[in-house]
């Protein structure tokens, strides 16, 4: 068998998540053995893209794990582009969004991956690429506790998901996202069958699709628009707390060749109100003090058009 024939079989996973949901872990567990760090910590113990391959039955497969988006702009303009220029050479076969079993809710840096991952390759077989691991799925959840959850995330979770990605890809198809159950780090001493059995679905699933690559259309990609709010105690008046709510917005361009580039922070809101102090007798210092030209009156907002 040629290298090249060898090469044509490898199945390439990316792993996407939240700090604190497992994916070196995830990794782990599918390569069977311990190669990417992982951590206790809620801090994200991946700082960089790391590309590890599996041995024995497995050494076919390639797991991609990444970082967590973060505020950095250089941070996340890094390890993206890394990502693409990995992508570049051979394709993935597939992207493992890891979520917690335990949470119903899609955080902000979930939504604002998965747009920028629907930009990056080609929009008319995105869905088709991409699968959910439901990881800290504990081997002690019952089945029957375990089939209620499958029922609650495919009727619930998973529409709202399909619903955000079809906003940015276009697709109109239904198609149905595999779901796997997982326990990434299990006590030893007891039976993780549930999960194993549920890792060998998504390899079957992950050496079944045709790679995806980035794509290189000369169509244009409108910018990602990622959103925050930042809230600042103004100080009080002895009555009520003063705070003001800061809403800002950078805008994530995706070139025609799949480079990622981060624009700044922009001030598009300000709002300001009062909220009865739980002390009104207690003297509260001023954390912090914002200057802007002008009269804010309390309870109203003021808009910024960019």
């Amino acid at each position: 068998m040629s290298v090249s024939e060898d090469k044509q079989k490898q199945t390439k996973l990316l792993l996407i998540g939240e700090t604190g949901n497992g994916k070196s872990s995830v990794g782990n567990f599918i390569l069977k053995k311990n190669v990417f760090e992982v951590s206790g910590s809620p801090n994200s113990q991946t700082r960089e893209v790391d590309v590890q391959s599996g041995e024995g039955d497995r050494k076919d497969l390639i797991v991609i794990d990444t970082p967590s988006l973060q505020e950095s702009k250089e941070f996340n303009e890094k390890f993206l582009n890394d990502i693409v220029d990995i992508v570049q050479e051979e394709g993935i076969n597939g992207i493992v969004i890891i979520l917690n079993y335990n949470t119903n809710r899609i955080s902000n840096n979930i939504k604002i991956m998965i747009q920028i991952m629907s930009k990056i390759f080609p929009s008319h077989d995105f869905l088709k690429h991409i699968c959910i691991v439901w990881n800290k799925c504990y081997y002690y959840i019952s089945d029957r506790q375990l089939t209620n959850q499958k029922e609650i995330k495919r009727n619930e979770f998973l529409p709202e998901l399909m619903t955000r990605t079809e906003i940015f890809t276009g697709a109109e198809e239904t198609i149905d996202i595999p779901m796997y159950y997982v326990d990434s780090q299990p006590d030893k001493r007891y039976d993780n069958r549930r999960s194993e059995e549920e890792i060998e679905r998504l390899i079957e699933w992950g050496r079944g699709i045709t790679p995806i690559n980035i794509d290189t259309s000369n169509q244009e990609k409108t910018p990602v628009i990622e959103e925050k709010e930042e809230t600042e105690s103004m100080g009080n008046n002895d009555k009520q707390i003063i705070t003001q709510v800061k809403r800002k917005r950078r805008k994530i361009r995706i070139g025609f060749n799949g480079e990622i580039k981060y624009g700044d922070w922009k001030l598009i809101k300000v709002m300001s109100n009062e909220k009865q102090s739980s002390n009104p007798l207690k003297t509260v210092a001023v954390i912090g003090a914002i200057i802007i030209t002008g009269t804010i009156a309390i309870g109203t907002a003021i808009y910024l058009f960019w």
